[in-house]
């Protein structure tokens, strides 16, 4: 236990508190600003259970905040090199790397989760995180940071919950409004504190946190359930919707999604060989300016919608 043996000397933790930890199993949703440093810290406290989930692959724009990931991976899966990166810091963790786009269809992914932490970036993903977890009465911790500030909160099965103060409405994104590193870092810090505690055995409150760390502003802010929501009435709306659309533009210039059928990496592999290089990590391909999942969803870059369908088209449905 000489690895975690300053964790051990806490009052709040204890050797018992960490034999806990060792046992718990975390889902971390998005492995970007806020889940890189989430899963890095959850790892090195010795939470060995995890699973990690993210659609997206490295960019060069990610490494300003996005702390385990360096040159050599860009244009790679981040839930693949996030699962490499954390088993070189702790090779005890038992780790799977779900690099998937999660949906109604996929969503089970989260069942076995004693808690999940949302650190993904889009509102979408956050209410269907929220109708699964409220529905299954699996805790979840809500996380957001844009600019200089960010929010957390614990969100319980008996408490208010995403949807009692958040609407499904159009936001600024980090591409658009920009983002301080030291932001993401802290938000996730206090997002991984309130998990640690929670695994624990310890009553979190379900409040909302606001810290701004540019003006050092920091509020805590009591959330009352709205008699109105649908989620905390048994309807789960976002559980019911079909699969993503078929084309999806990313925030990132000139990216879009693919949505397409179970493909054979393996298959299309060796016909893509015979025209250039394919770079292949198992379960990804990446070859000329597409990037291959084996659920047939590709990330390409393209300038326009109808360049990316046609792109899929030639070198995966064809």
């Amino acid at each position: 236990m000489e690895r975690y043996s300053r964790q051990i000397l806490l009052s709040e933790i204890g050797s018992e508190g960490q034999k806990q930890l060792h046992a718990s199993k975390v889902v971390v949703v998005g492995v970007g600003a806020l889940g890189t440093v989430a899963t890095e810290l959850l790892v090195r406290a010795g939470v060995e259970n995890l699973t990690l989930i993210d659609r997206d692959v490295v960019e060069e724009s990610n490494l300003q905040r996005q702390m385990l990931f360096t040159e050599k991976d860009i244009g790679r899966s981040k839930a693949i090199v996030a699962q490499e990166k954390l088993q070189l810091i702790n090779s005890r963790t038992d780790i799977i790397a779900q690099p998937v786009s999660l949906h109604s269809g996929n969503i089970a992914l989260l069942q076995s989760a004693e808690v999940v932490l949302d650190c993904t970036d889009n509102i979408q993903t956050r209410l269907l995180i929220n109708d699964f977890c409220k529905k299954e009465k699996i805790v979840w911790i809500y996380a957001a940071a844009i600019r200089t500030a960010g929010y957390v909160m614990p969100i319980v099965p008996e408490g208010p919950c995403l949807r009692c103060f958040l609407q499904e409405t159009g936001a600024e994104t980090c591409d658009t409004v920009g983002v301080l590193n030291t932001i993401t870092t802290a938000i996730a810090s206090m997002q991984v504190t309130l998990a640690l505690q929670f695994l624990l055995g310890q009553t979190i409150e379900p409040n909302l946190i606001y810290y701004d760390i540019w003006k050092q502003h920091y509020k805590n802010i009591v959330v009352k359930k709205n008699k109105n929501c649908p989620a905390c009435q048994g309807k789960y709306e976002f559980l019911g919707k079909k699969e993503p659309i078929r084309m999806v533009k990313f925030c990132s210039l000139g990216r879009y999604q693919v949505t397409g059928k179970k493909v054979d990496l393996k298959i299309l592999k060796q016909r893509w060989e015979k025209i250039d290089t394919v770079i292949d990590d198992g379960k990804t391909l990446q070859f000329k300016d597409l990037f291959l999942f084996e659920d047939g969803r590709a990330l390409i870059k393209a300038k326009s919608e109808a360049e990316a369908m046609s792109l899929y088209a030639k070198w995966v449905e064809n």
